[in-house]
C-alpha cells in the first residue's frame, strides 16, 4: 500500500503562506535544502493538492526544467476541489465528492507515496481519517509574526510521534512525524 504523507515549509511559529513566504525560504536556500527536497520529492509518484496550490503552482511549474520541475512534471497530480472547473496541467485530474473514498482508492495502488503538497485546508480536512501516514515538515529558523499558519485556530488535536530529525546546514530542520495512534 502506497504511504501518503504532507509535505509543508514552515516558519518556527507555524507560518507557510505565499505572502509571507520571499522573507523567510529564499533566506535559507541552498544546495543542501534544496538536496534534501529532491530526494523527498523523488519517493513520490502522485502530487496531490487543493485548489489554492494548485492556482499558485500553475502554470508556472509546468514550464520549469529545473529538477524539480521535471520530477513534478512527471507525477500525476490530483487537485481536490468542488470549484476548480479545468485543470490543464499535464497529468492532472480534480477530484470534486467522495474525497476520502478517492484518496482511500488511490492509496491501494501500487506505485510511490502520494505527497501533498502544503494545502492546509485538505490536509485539515483529513485529519481523522486514517489516510495521513506522515507530516514531513522542513522547519525555517524565522518567526513571522504574522501570517497564515499551516494548523489554523480549532484544528482537530492529534498525537504526533517523531520518527526522524535533520539539521540542515541552514538551521532549517527537517522533521517527520506519524501519527500516534497508541
Amino acid at each position: 500500500m502506497r504511504k501518503l504523507w504532507v509535505k509543508a515549509w514552515i516558519t518556527f511559529d507555524g507560518v507557510f503562506d505565499a505572502n509571507t513566504m520571499d522573507y523567510w525560504w529564499q533566506n535559507t536556500n541552498n544546495p543542501e535544502r534544496m538536496e534534501y527536497i529532491m530526494e523527498q520529492y523523488s519517493q513520490g509518484d502522485i502530487y496531490m493538492m487543493g485548489r489554492t496550490t494548485y492556482e499558485m503552482l500553475w502554470p508556472g511549474w509546468s514550464k520549469d526544467t529545473t529538477e524539480a520541475g521535471q520530477i513534478l512534471n512527471r507525477m500525476h497530480k490530483y487537485v481536490i476541489s468542488t470549484t476548480l472547473i479545468e485543470a490543464p496541467w499535464k497529468e492532472s485530474t480534480i477530484i470534486r465528492e467522495n474525497v476520502v473514498e478517492e484518496i482511500a482508492k488511490l492509496k491501494q495502488q501500487p506505485g510511490k507515496d502520494i505527497i501533498i503538497d502544503g494545502s492546509a485546508t485538505l490536509v485539515q480536512s483529513l485529519q481523522g481519517t486514517g489516510l495521513i501516514d506522515e507530516y514531513r515538515f522542513l522547519v525555517e529558523p524565522f518567526i513571522m509574526g504574522r501570517g497564515r499558519r499551516f494548523f489554523a485556530e480549532g484544528t482537530v488535536m492529534n498525537k504526533l510521534r517523531l520518527v526522524e530529525s535533520k539539521t540542515l546546514n541552514s538551521g532549517t530542520l527537517a522533521l517527520i512525524y506519524q501519527p500516534d495512534n497508541a
